[in-house]
């Protein structure tokens, strides 16, 4: 698997992850140390591509590092051979440890929703990998729906706790009842919603109502990839400011 962006790298670290449980749970000491430590020099280099969550990232790199060295020391003490340890040495040493344990994966909390018709995917995904380069973390779906949770129920969740929702705006988001509902939750949240327009046409009725704003960004002639900064720029400029203590949806009777 080819690694290019902090999507790529969170996804990979998330596999990580259920491949490490599984390996301690089995009393596989050296795949599991191999994990640990490549899960710690994955999130360095996140740590180094995303300086808004460099802090987090190192973190969490520690925290691997950490697992790897009491992996060490408990084969160690059975007389097996540990392997070689392969994690970047700007990582913190922290000696102390007992028996592994199970560590969570961490996923930053998200700020954007990406609001999208399948037919645009290839857009919505490059966008997200775009602002998570930023440090802009985002929700969007199928890669955020976890396995087994209810679909629908994961969205309104997902809105729920965004401060913004971008639209990726065509013809075919215009007429898909999938977007038309992910949009009246986040009028009923009272979120930012910036229409990401990819096609030179106008909303109907009822996709105008919804996104009546004057932040609209035509990312036309094509490839809209080339508007990113310019939308990335004003999601930036409305996180920076302070979310009401006293947030309260519009309609709360449409909960």
């Amino acid at each position: 698997m080819k690694i290019d962006t902090p999507a790529d790298f969170l996804q990979k670290i998330s596999r990580n992850t259920k491949a490490f449980e599984s390996a301690v749970t089995s009393g596989d000491l050296k795949t599991a140390q191999s994990l640990a430590e490549e899960s710690a020099t994955l999130f360095l280099k996140l740590a180094r591509r995303v300086p808004l969550r460099e802090q987090f990232y190192r973190d969490q790199a520690k925290e691997w590092k950490k697992k790897a060295e009491e992996i060490v020391g408990t084969t160690k003490a059975k007389g097996q051979n540990p392997g070689t340890n392969m994690i970047d040495d700007e990582v913190a040493t922290a000696p102390g440890f007992t028996t592994p344990v199970r560590i969570p994966f961490i996923k930053p909390h998200h700020q954007v929703f990406i609001s999208y018709s399948k037919p645009d995917q290839l857009i919505a995904r490059d966008l997200c990998s775009y602002l998570e380069a930023e440090g802009i973390f985002c929700w969007i779906a199928p890669r955020d729906v976890l396995p087994g949770s209810n679909f629908p129920g994961s969205i309104i969740d997902a809105i729920d706790d965004s401060r913004v929702v971008v639209l990726i705006f065509s013809k075919s988001s215009d007429n898909s009842p999938h977007v038309i509902r992910e949009l009246t939750r986040a009028v009923t949240r009272n979120l930012l919603i910036l229409p990401f327009r990819i096609e030179d046409i106008l909303p109907t009725k009822n996709m105008d109502y919804l996104i009546n704003t004057p932040q609209w960004f035509d990312a036309f002639p094509l490839p809209a990839q080339q508007y990113f900064g310019t939308l990335t720029e004003t999601i930036k400029t409305h996180l920076a400011n302070p979310e009401p203590a006293d947030y309260k949806p519009d309609n709360p009777g449409a909960e």
